[in-house]
């Protein structure tokens, strides 16, 4: 077969990017005798970038097929995605089927195309209702269902949204769960990694993600702020922060003045190298988000044999099963309480380490591979 993919926006930082890389290569590698096209922009630098990414699978070629949006400027947006919607069709018309791993910030929508539908926050938050982008889902999830061939979710949480949101819908559902790459795993701690980040005397805590208000960052640091004084002054927090510039510079000035001589470390452009480590020695990751579609970086913390507390809303319970202390993210105090005892129980730490390990081992990309490939063939 083959199968093309939206790779217009899959480099770059963020879990729906990671989730297009790691997919399209669990493909190439269970599939040897499929071939898979990427279609990108008209950029050299970019179908560069993407052709060193994927160099050793031959059986994965880009193909420059649209212009950026931003081409011909905002004013004149029409007309580059007036000739995208040509251009996709143009470079899809022998491909069996489409994959919009972002169907949301795809530029078109192809007309042979199956949709990877990653979350409904901007429908599902109150944060949300009544937002630009709660507005702009609110229009664009209907075209994709009445247009896709099916739908893939990475959770039943997901899909059970869907079904709620929008009951009048036919195109078929499927569930198909991530994973964390095989890049994450336990690593001995590392001073001379740690140092760069003022992490190497004190452990710490963790939280990777990006500035949002469906993170709860505020919540995160409340529940540290809240923390005993004999704790709090022997623990970081450690906050990897991506995002928009105007949203990381909003961070700064809404939270500055805590971000020295607090406990709280800032960083933010952390090589994933280094952020494999930063993970394995971190005493634990927290993650009180108020809405995943999957919460990726859950899987990733437990296969680097890091201990988590999280969320117990959304998708999450499901994802992490009884391997993580699950909290009300709006209850500081029970937030708080949970990082106390990680703090202060070695049994509890090494507990949830051996749990979080065992949960991880049950997520993997060649599963998630051969489900998306049943897909495919199921719609082609």
């Amino acid at each position: 077969m083959n199968i093309g993919f939206d790779a217009t926006n899959i480099l770059g930082h963020g879990g729906i990017k990671t989730y297009a890389r790691e997919l399209i290569r669990g493909l190439a590698e269970e599939y040897s005798d499929d071939s898979f096209i990427l279609l990108s922009t008209f950029s050299d630098s970019k179908k560069r970038n993407l052709e060193e990414l994927f160099e050793n699978l031959p059986n994965i070629t880009v193909r420059k097929a649209v212009p950026h949006r931003n081409m011909l400027g905002n004013g004149l947006s029409f007309i580059t995605k007036f000739l995208s919607g040509i251009l996709w069709r143009l470079s899809s018309r022998k491909l069996d089927i489409v994959h919009l791993t972002d169907p949301f910030g795809s530029p078109v929508l192809p007309r042979k195309f199956v949709a990877t539908v990653h979350d409904l926050f901007p429908i599902t938050l109150d944060e949300f209702k009544g937002s630009e982008l709660g507005r702009f889902y609110l229009r664009r999830t209907p075209g994709i269902l009445n247009k896709a061939r099916a739908i893939i979710t990475p959770s039943f949480y997901v899909y059970k949204s869907l079904q709620e949101y929008f009951p009048e819908s036919s195109c078929p559902v499927i569930p198909v769960p991530e994973a964390a790459s095989d890049e994450f795993h336990p690593r001995s701690r590392n001073g001379e990694i740690l140092k760069p980040y003022g992490l190497d005397e004190h452990p710490y805590f963790i939280f990777v993600g990006r500035v949002d208000p469906r993170k709860n960052i505020s919540g995160l640091i409340e529940a540290y702020m809240e923390l005993p004084e004999g704790i709090r002054s022997g623990n970081l927090l450690a906050l990897v922060l991506s995002g928009r510039p105007q949203d990381l510079e909003e961070f700064r000035n809404r939270y500055g003045h805590l971000l020295n001589g607090n406990g709280i470390v800032y960083l933010r452009d952390v090589p994933q190298k280094d952020l494999y480590h930063l993970y394995s020695s971190a005493l634990a990751f927290v993650f009180p988000t108020l809405d995943e579609g999957f919460g990726l970086p859950v899987l990733e913390a437990m296969q680097s044999g890091c201990p988590v507390i999280a969320s117990d809303l959304s998708c999450l319970p499901e994802i992490a099963g009884e391997a993580a202390i699950l909290v009300d993210p709006r209850n500081s105090t029970a937030l708080m309480k949970s990082m106390v005892l990680l703090a202060q129980s070695p049994g509890k730490r090494e507990e949830y380490i051996r749990k979080g390990l065992e949960q991880a081992s049950c997520f993997s990309w060649a599963r998630a591979a051969r489900e998306t490939m049943e897909v495919y063939r199921s719609v082609i």
